[in-house]
């Protein structure tokens, strides 16, 4: 695949499964074996990602993030994104507070076969405990 073709996947993957949920897209986008790996979460297959997918659209119904940077080089894409969501669900334990929330992050993807086979992603957790206000804000 050319470069553009393996970042177009990527972008519609970003806008088919993370912003709109779409279950029929994470199977057709991404290969039999796909993995997601979060940080030090253990790795997420196809069935646990259904479910991430699930609560974050809970927790955060109008979940939408915008791709800031996309770089492809051979077979893997890296992204930069953020958007700002609203808190109305429970999300790892923390009930609604109502508020924005700003997220942003990475993700690499690797591609095979023209499917994402693998994807990792770095999100600033710390700033969405701290804008939920479930930590105290730091001081400057």
């Amino acid at each position: 695949m050319s470069s553009d073709d393996v970042k177009g996947l990527v972008t519609k993957y970003i806008e088919d499964v993370w912003n709109n949920a779409d279950l029929v897209a994470l199977n057709d986008l991404t290969g039999p074996e796909y993995i997601y790996h979060f940080g030090s979460h253990p790795p997420r297959d196809k069935v646990a990602m259904q479910q991430l997918l699930h609560e974050l659209h809970t927790a955060f119904p109008d979940w939408r993030v915008q791709i800031q940077d996309i770089i492809a080089e051979g077979n893997t894409v890296a992204v930069r994104w953020s958007g700002t969501v609203t808190h109305e669900g429970v999300f790892y334990g923390v009930l609604p507070t109502g508020k924005q929330i700003i997220v942003s992050g990475i993700n690499v993807y690797l591609i095979e076969g023209r499917k994402i086979l693998r994807e990792w992603e770095q999100m600033n957790s710390l700033a969405i405990l701290l804008q939920m206000g479930v930590l105290p804000p730091t001081k400057q």
